[in-house]
């Protein structure tokens, strides 16, 4: 009797060990799954899209106010810390109940957006001419110095390089450790505003403030290049590249491009005034931006108008895109808007300055942006 309780006793443990040893590999795998927005535009190809659904209400939960304005796009952690720059020099690390967490002071304006590592460290440029590493407990790792001031937000590949651009005219590639691998610099001296994108394939897409596309091989060697543009200071625009590679870029002549993979343009659509918007684009490859005339588009794969949607201002916030095709984008009329997969407005949240920062949908479904009146928003249920 006691010999066959010991052996139920026995079996009943080996179950329990085994089922909490699954539950602890499969936690294990989640934690080191990719962040909910990771770096400016989501992902590597900056589509802007996210799998989660997001708010369906202009619900404040919470804000957080900073010295200076944000024009900095925010990214988020697995822990749901936000990460965000400020023009006040500082990176700010905030928990998703909008606490303070951190600050990190660099030398200049930040309005780069931050990256996340696979390493958990936060890359993040400064117009101090410096590309910074910060541990996430808010200590620094490295700097890496360049020649110009940087405005570009960084990139980090599949096989975790950093990429990103500099005011000094160069792209830069670098490793986890702040080692160079590359650096390309355009025959035609022009400062590098835009954030790198990067195909599954490994090229690398971005603007130069000249108007110009280009689209580099993983190891830094030019594939093609095209001008787009006039010869303005900055481009902001970053490219976005769907499924099939086919890549999609604004420019100051007002003109959305879509360029197929060999740089031949597939299509464009001219909307009168300056796209400094960058795209989005999801999977049945409907692209959407804003506009200097005010309006958001919505433009299917063939280049039909899906729907357009007038705001009250200037638009040089990005879109980001939830699971149900619903579209949250800033607007200089100091609103945030949510619009439906149909071009009608789901809901607004109305700030007290510009908004410039693109916001970012959290595994929630809570919204993140920052604005020109110095605070980060949090918008949700």
């Amino acid at each position: 009797m006691y010999k066959k309780t010991f052996l139920r006793i026995f079996t009943v443990l080996l179950a329990t060990f085994v089922l909490v040893a699954g539950f602890g590999v499969h936690f294990s795998i989640a934690n080191s799954a990719d962040s909910p927005w990771q770096m400016f535009r989501h992902d590597l190809r900056h589509t802007g899209v996210s799998p989660f659904k997001g708010a369906q209400t202009n619900k404040l939960k919470w804000k957080f106010e900073v010295e200076k304005r944000i024009t900095s796009s925010p990214a988020i952690g697995l822990d749901g810390t936000i990460y965000f720059g400020s023009v006040d020099g500082k990176l700010y690390a905030v928990s998703s109940e909008g606490k303070l967490v951190w600050t990190f002071q660099t030398g200049g304006e930040v309005t780069s957006s931050p990256a996340i590592g696979p390493d958990g460290k936060i890359y993040v440029g400064s117009r101090d001419k410096k590309l910074y590493a910060i541990s996430s407990d808010g200590s620094l790792k490295w700097v890496f110095e360049t020649d110009g001031e940087i405005y570009s937000s960084p990139t980090i590949g599949k096989d975790n390089t950093i990429y990103f651009g500099s005011a000094d005219g160069n792209l830069y590639a670098t490793n986890l450790n702040g080692n160079l691998k590359w650096n390309y610099k355009s025959k035609i001296y022009s400062s590098i505003s835009s954030s790198p994108s990067i195909g599954d394939d490994g090229s690398i897409y971005f603007l130069i403030s000249k108007g110009i596309i280009c689209a580099l091989n993983s190891d830094g060697t030019l594939r093609w290049n095209l001008r787009i543009g006039s010869n303005v200071y900055q481009s902001f625009s970053s490219p976005a590249v769907d499924k099939n590679g086919v890549v999609y870029v604004g420019s100051e002549n007002g003109i959305m491009y879509a360029f197929n993979p060999d740089g031949k343009i597939k299509w464009r659509v001219n909307t009168g005034k300056t796209v400094q918007s960058s795209p989005a684009v999801d999977s049945d490859g409907t692209v959407y931006f804003g506009s200097y005339n005010k309006e958001v588009y919505a433009i299917n794969a063939n280049c039909t108008l899906k729907w357009s949607f007038k705001t009250y201002g200037w638009i040089e916030s990005s879109p980001a895109v939830d699971s149900e095709g619903t579209v949250y984008i800033g607007s200089s009329d100091g609103t945030l808007y949510a619009i439906d997969s149909k071009g009608e407005l789901k809901w607004s949240y109305q700030t007290e300055g510009w908004i410039e920062s693109s916001p970012l949908i959290g595994p929630d479904g809570t919204i993140y942006f920052g604005s020109n009146d110095n605070h980060l928003y949090a918008i949700g249920n």
